[in-house]
């Protein structure tokens, strides 16, 4: 039975988890000292830099990218000065809650709750900076659910762009870490690129040093934080072994490709995004891992929605490779792939007809909140998009997918044994529909027991079919990593904090837990990135 997994090889060291050798000392060459010692140039390290040095404190930041680093747009506040200018008035505390129960409440609720009280705070301070640099902010549109119900997504995230009624929303992060790049480098902060943190030396029980990889020229670099070193270095992804150890469940979610790939320090997107340098670092330097297990996924929106309504979920009738339905199709689109994930191959077909457009308001919904009535679509325009898919004259965006996994695919019929027979359903598809018609006129779900507001019948032609195979499902990214108290020091196996390490951003332990929702639109940029690095500034200049 050798080679076979048991619990005592699982539970033993991982090769991740046994540190290197020292660099000898003849390597280093140099050493730079400053109070406080930043490992990342993405919004977290940014954030938590500027707020270090808006203390006073001397900090240097180091990167091993070459340029600040970001991607998407969405940056979530429980309140602000542009939601109260756009009549928004605090999230409801209700939306916490709902957050920590999705999350399986295997989260630490006094991070949740430090967001909450704080983010306000920590907002207004980013919001006036970008808006005196000329930029306006913008609020994203929550999904279009029914509200107050339990998939509602409130308007909570920000974004920035120079005019956000031509812009997007939801996709201006680069302007905010570029902007805060050269606000720290003007404050007198440093900012080193080209430099990887590679492990940590301490003095004594504190972290005292990151030696850093100098990617450009070669040799070694350490770089001593008098009073803190904070870890904001992204996540894990693109290191199978961690993935096999802390997200099972989703290591065949990132390509071979990704693993076997070097390092990019500028990555922005894609599966498997960075290999958790700095969270091993933490580890080698006495750090536990976070208690909440499997770490949660950032798993890639439930793409049946985004393509047939332009909402984040789609409400109509979904079958699987038998002909049936398999859930209850007004859900989060975080939920839907994991759910789709379980079918026959992990295939699901959207169905609609030509009558689902008067369902809806369409909006962009890539238009700010401010703006969105202003940016509806015509049923020509909707209908010609639906056609343009089905007749194979959309390319779909390349996005994740690869020859490994295969593209989705649109169908078109008069009618709905056409449909049927086109897009590869077996003869129950049929059989199922009339059934959910019926219910539809009914005005009840007896199999789902689906909202009656989205009981739409399948009845007007032509009648279209939208179908997603998931038996790859896509990974933006994994959350979590180190054990964190709510002043993002990093503990031990006992719960101690480490003396002088801090995490902020993705690597910040048990914020998150199973899937990553998206019904707080910007939960980890808003929370782990903005609030958490503006107060671990503040936090650090108070207490070290």
């Amino acid at each position: 039975m050798e080679g076979l997994m048991t619990a005592e090889k699982y539970l033993g060291k991982w090769a991740f988890e046994v540190p290197p050798e020292k660099v000898p000392e003849a390597e280093v060459k140099d050493t730079v000292t400053a109070e406080v010692v930043v490992i990342g140039a993405g919004t977290a390290g940014l954030i938590t830099a500027n707020s270090a040095m808006d203390e006073g404190l001397d900090v240097v930041l180091i990167t091993g990218s070459d340029r600040p680093i970001s991607r998407g747009g969405s940056n979530a506040a429980a309140f602000s000065k542009t939601m109260k200018e756009a009549g928004y008035g605090p999230l409801d505390p209700w939306y916490v809650e709902k957050e920590i129960l999705a999350n399986g409440n295997m989260v630490d609720q006094k991070k949740w709750y430090k967001w909450y009280n704080h983010s306000e705070e920590a907002f207004n301070y980013v919001i006036d900076y970008m808006e005196s640099k000329g930029y306006q902010t913008a609020l994203e549109q929550g999904n279009h659910m029914k509200e107050h119900g339990l998939h509602y997504s409130p308007v909570i995230s920000h974004g920035w762009a120079k005019d956000i009624r031509a812009g997007k929303a939801g996709v201006g992060q680069a302007s905010l870490v570029n902007e805060f790049a050269e606000r720290f480098v003007k404050g007198g902060g440093r900012l080193i690129f080209k430099l990887a943190g590679y492990y940590f030396e301490k003095d004594g029980d504190r972290v005292a040093a990151v030696i850093a990889r100098d990617l450009e020229n070669g040799g070694y670099v350490r770089y001593r934080g008098t009073k803190a070193v904070v870890i904001a270095a992204g996540d894990f992804s693109k290191d199978k072994d961690m993935m096999a150890k802390y997200v099972s469940p989703y290591i065949d979610c990132v390509r071979e490709a990704s693993y076997n790939s070097p390092e990019d320090y500028n990555a922005r997107g894609g599966n498997g995004i960075f290999r958790g340098d700095m969270l091993k670092a933490a580890l080698w330097a006495g750090a536990a891992w976070q208690k909440s297990l499997p770490n949660c996924v950032m798993l890639s929106n439930f793409s049946n929605g985004a393509v047939v309504s332009r909402y984040q979920n789609f409400p109509g009738l979904l079958l699987d490779a038998d002909g049936e339905r398999f859930m209850n199709e007004y859900c989060s689109r975080a939920f839907g792939p994991v759910t789709q994930h379980l079918n026959k191959k992990g295939l699901s077909w959207a169905i609609w007809d030509s009558d689902w457009y008067d369902h809806f308001t369409w909006y962009d919904v890539m238009k700010p909140d401010q703006y969105k009535d202003e940016f509806t679509y015509t049923r020509e325009q909707v209908m010609s998009g639906w056609d343009a898919k089905a007749d194979g004259s959309f390319t779909p965006p390349k996005m994740f997918f690869d020859a490994e996994i295969k593209r989705p695919q649109w169908f078109k019929a008069d009618t709905i044994e056409e449909l049927v027979e086109k897009a590869g359903l077996p003869p129950k598809a049929l059989e199922t529909i009339r059934n959910y018609n019926k219910m539809c006129h009914e005005g009840r779900d007896s199999e789902y027991h689906k909202d009656p507001d989205f009981m739409i019948p399948v009845e007007k032609g032509p009648f279209y079919c939208h179908k997603e195979d998931f038996t790859h499902m896509n990974l933006f990214t994994v959350l979590g990593g180190p054990r964190t108290n709510s002043n993002m020091q990093v503990c031990d196996e006992k719960d101690d904090p480490i003396p002088g390490l801090y995490i902020v951003g993705t690597g910040v332990g048990d914020m998150f837990a199973g899937h990553y929702t998206f019904m707080t639109e910007g939960a980890c940029y808003g929370a782990c990135c903005i609030t958490f690095g503006y107060l671990t500034g503040k936090y650090i200049a108070e207490n070290e």
